[in-house]
């Protein structure tokens, strides 16, 4: 009986020195280590105001924000004062081009289309790894 106890002590400590091993085994990192993100970390801040001919603000109104080459693709609407904005995070810098269509839900005002190449945003360079771009729109539409 004693043998038998042995030999399963034996068993399960090969086996868990073994497992233990293949952990061990997996946690190496071959080169160096970096720490916090491991590609560029840019933002894209888009604001922008819709309002009409004669300057009142328009609500509710309906802006598809998208880019050319970067995945971004947006929906957002305007609020009382005919302001929308968000902020985007995006892991590469190029040369990009923001689209920006503007539409009427209720269908009284025309849609407007804006296209802003980032070579025309503001920008500030942080370090290497982040870039921050912005735009500020102002946009009128006509009633249809």
């Amino acid at each position: 009986m004693k043998k038998i106890k042995n030999k399963f002590h034996l068993l399960v400590s090969s086996l868990l020195t073994t497992l233990l091993g293949l952990f061990g085994a997996s946690c190496v990192f071959p080169g160096p280590v970096m720490y916090g993100p491991a590609v560029p970390e840019n933002t894209l801040e888009v604001e922008g105001e819709v309002t009409t001919e004669d300057g009142q603000p328009l609500e509710s109104m309906q802006v598809v924000i998208n880019t050319s080459h970067i995945s971004i693709k947006d929906t957002v609407y305007t609020n009382a004062s005919g302001e929308f904005g968000r902020e985007y995070v995006f892991p590469q810098e190029g040369n990009d081009t923001l689209l920006i269509e503007v539409n009427d839900t209720s269908d009284v005002y025309a849609s407007e289309k804006v296209q802003i190449p980032f070579t025309e945003m503001k920008k500030e360079t942080y370090s290497e790894w982040s870039t921050e771009y912005s735009v500020d729109i102002k946009l009128q539409l006509k009633k249809k």
